[in-house]
């Protein structure tokens, strides 16, 4: 047999008179398996006056408040308001019959105190039964509200782990791009999320060469971040002189495949990259390729562009892989541009408009915004930073630009055209 629990609060005379209708109630009661179960509370007839809170008492209980006659009615809708905000079941038994009785408000009711026994025993047993359910809702909020607090808290940890690893990360790239003279260099780098997938680096090997690379590390997030560091060890330019020569951008290659097949632990790590090594005399350049998108060689005084089709298999799939390299010779005013492939899906529109579309016409769609950058002596860029900001700008006017589908990384290398003053 279930028990409901009612309050029943007033002054000394009032609880009196209520424990009286306790009795009708209990008689009256329509539920014979549920049976109410009486507590009893007297209080000042000033906190009636006042409309104290230590009315609303908040445990589970409905309540019967038999209200003096002289009780002036703003305490009266006072006492409703906190009873309502508390979430309380309470029937209000007024001595004035004359007041606005019968009124109904979130779960308060105002009744004459001449009311029936079996009208008030249908009252209290129907907020018996609607409290039951409201003490559910309220102890389920109450879990969800400390659930949800600690879920806020580990997102809030989750972002502070996810920043340094941010910082950390963008330690691993350079925070300065190398002055050479007769070169110029250009990076745009725009992770999707805190960390990257994509990383690259350029730096000066010795007093003529300069070695860089793009990569760009299968999947996104912390995974993809984690495999950057990885990339960034195995790539290490500044130590890339071995026994007195340089290492070869296929041997470069050759080295991180081999470092990502043994810490694959039975889980895949895959990835793409570019790396290349310049003789900033001569312009002669050497460029293995890992699956990544072809660098594109942009002659700005002709309008042309070519890719630099040194293939080369996915980074991480088998050890031993060969990496085959492609020579060419950077000319005066040419160049050289590595990009990552996020720049497909922040610039679809143009290629999803092309008809009878090949692949080469589709990747030149979303090309075509990359290729600003190598045309910028011919555009009257005064230099290859201002048309990297250039693609910036489209990149922020781009739709989706502010949830950002992938990393975009874009290096750019430009020769510096000869002057015809100092042609002559």
């Amino acid at each position: 047999m279930s028990e409901h629990r009612v309050r029943l609060i007033g002054t000394d005379n009032g609880l009196a008179s209520l424990k009286q209708r306790a009795k009708g109630l209990l008689t009256s009661w329509p539920d014979s398996n549920s049976q109410p179960r009486f507590d009893e509370l007297t209080i000042d007839q000033t906190l009636l006056n006042d409309a104290s809170s230590e009315i609303a008492i908040d445990d589970g209980s409905v309540l019967l408040v038999g209200v003096p006659k002289d009780t002036p009615s703003p305490a009266i809708y006072k006492t409703i308001d906190l009873l309502r905000a508390a979430r309380i079941s309470a029937i209000l038994l007024l001595d004035d019959c004359t007041c606005d009785t019968g009124q109904s408000s979130g779960g308060v009711l105002t009744m004459c105190c001449e009311t029936s026994d079996d009208v008030l025993a249908a009252s209290v047993h129907a907020l018996c039964s609607r409290q039951e359910t409201i003490n559910d809702l309220v102890r389920d909020l109450s879990i969800s509200v400390r659930s949800s607090g600690g879920v806020r808290e580990q997102m809030e940890r989750i972002s502070q782990e996810l920043s340094l690893a941010s910082t950390i990360q963008r330690e691993l790239i350079p925070r300065e791009l190398p002055k050479i003279n007769g070169l110029e260099f250009g990076v745009l780098y725009r992770p999707a999320g805190f960390v990257s997938g994509d990383i690259y680096n350029v730096q000066q090997i010795d007093d003529r060469h300069v070695g860089f690379f793009i990569a760009d590390a299968i999947g996104h997030g912390v995974p993809a971040a984690l495999l950057t560091m990885i990339i960034s060890r195995a790539l290490n330019i500044r130590g890339g002189v071995v026994e007195g020569r340089l290492l070869s951008p296929s041997d470069a290659l050759a080295r991180l495949n081999d470092d990502l097949c043994d810490v694959s632990d039975g889980n895949p790590r895959f990835a793409t990259a570019v790396y290349g090594i310049l003789d900033s005399q001569t312009g002669l350049m050497r460029i293995a390729n890992a699956g990544h998108p072809p660098p594109v060689r942009i002659a700005a005084d002709k309008g042309e562009n070519y890719d630099i089709e040194a293939g080369g298999p996915l980074l991480g799939v088998f050890h031993d892989a060969h990496f085959p390299e492609e020579t060419i010779e950077l000319a005066p005013g040419e160049t050289l541009l590595l990009y990552s492939d996020g720049f497909e899906l922040v610039f679809p529109n143009k290629a999803e408009a092309v008809e009878n579309t090949t692949k080469k016409s589709n990747a030149m769609a979303y090309l075509d915004h990359l290729l600003h950058i190598g045309r910028w002596m011919d555009k009257g860029k005064k230099s290859l930073a201002c048309a990297i900001s250039d693609l910036e700008d489209k990149l922020d006017e781009a739709c989706g630009s502010l949830h950002q589908a992938d990393d975009v990384t874009a290096l750019a290398i430009s020769r510096q055209a000869v002057s015809s003053k100092a042609a002559a």
